[in-house]
């Protein structure tokens, strides 16, 4: 009797066997992921024109959801590619979201990378992940979309260099540009900017540190684009202490009216090979910007979290922040979860 089952596994590895003859190469290519799950409560006061409102919430569900799907192949001479498809947003209602980049490179030269990403605010991800929580779209600015072009030179006894041109949105939209689009590509009423920056990093030993600069165009006018970029100048360094690993960064940004400058310090502190507890403090400092955004942002973070495995974690974070400036609104919020990765 037939077996179609049969005859096509035949088929698949006489087809395998001949790849394998002829020499031709394959990608190697990785899923991973991760997921957390738990609970989560949020808290919200504000007070205005001297009345005061407020607003709770709390339930359970689904904090962390991602999928990487990342190949590498080695092209020779020394070339390697590596690419890079992400989701991180996946629910039950789909699946959405999530980083894309494409890599070359050569251990001689360095790297030259295109990305299109959803990028965290510097400070949140940018001194060594000491704290435990982040403040993007808290305290700091929310995560933007951008198509992004750059090079990172080889190490030189921990010294790299690095060169960047990106297309990004000053509004949070909720699209990519789009190849073609460029700095056109936001339908919020702004122009979207395009930024170019030089930055140089150190990473050896205990030691990490960044700093940089980034230069913006299409900065608008005054009168309905104040908080635009003009430029921007930032730096952090974080050291591993062994018994603790402090860090600090500060980005100091000239609007189109105005300034910015936001400020992170934190402190990770191992108490055992499984439990670890961190804790940050951030700040927001606007001025000569505007009426309802001149002023002062604050928030502190605790977190702690313990190591079941290598890949499973229970973690617990606090925030406490100001939600708006003016008014002496302040916001917190409180997760308990399960984290796994594969």
């Amino acid at each position: 009797m037939f077996n179609l089952g049969v005859f096509l596994m035949k088929k698949t590895l006489i087809a395998l066997a001949v790849l394998a003859a002829s020499g031709a190469s394959f990608a190697q290519v990785t899923v991973t992921g991760a997921v957390a799950s738990g609970y989560r409560a949020a808290t919200a006061v504000s007070t205005t024109a001297g009345v005061s409102t407020s607003s709770d919430s709390s339930g359970l569900g689904v904090d962390t959801a991602e999928l990487f799907f990342k190949a590498s192949e080695d092209l020779g001479g020394g070339l390697k590619a590596d690419a890079v498809l992400s989701f991180d947003t996946v629910t039950r209602a789909g699946v959405a979201g999530g980083d894309t980049s494409l890599t070359l490179s050569n251990a001689s030269w360095g790297a030259f990378a295109l990305k299109s990403v959803k990028g965290a605010d510097y400070l949140s991800g940018g001194i060594a992940n000491v704290g435990g929580v982040g403040f993007d779209g808290k305290i700091f600015s929310a995560k933007t979309y951008s198509d992004s072009v750059s090079y990172t030179s080889p190490s030189f006894s921990g010294f790299t260099v690095g060169l960047s041109h990106a297309e990004n949105s000053v509004n949070s939209v909720t699209t990519g540009q789009g190849l073609g689009v460029g700095a056109a590509g936001t339908p919020t009423g702004r122009d979207s900017q395009r930024n170019s920056g030089i930055s140089a990093a150190y990473a050896a030993g205990p030691l990490a540190a960044n700093l940089g600069y980034t230069a913006y165009d299409q900065k608008g006018v005054e009168a309905t684009d104040a908080a635009n970029s003009d430029n921007k100048v930032y730096a952090s360094v974080a050291y591993d202490l062994g018994v603790a690993k402090i860090g600090a960064g500060v980005e100091n940004r000239k609007l189109t009216k105005g300034t910015r400058v936001d400020s992170l310090v934190g402190v990770a502190f191992p108490v055992t090979s499984a439990l670890t507890l961190n804790a940050s403090f951030a700040n927001r400092q606007v001025n000569d910007n505007s009426a309802t955004t001149d002023g002062t942002k604050t928030g502190y973070g605790l977190a702690a979290a313990y190591a079941l495995s290598k890949r499973t974690s229970l973690v617990a974070n606090y925030r406490n922040w100001t939600n708006t400036v003016g008014d002496n609104a302040k916001a917190t919020e409180t997760n308990f979860l399960v984290a796994h990765s594969f």
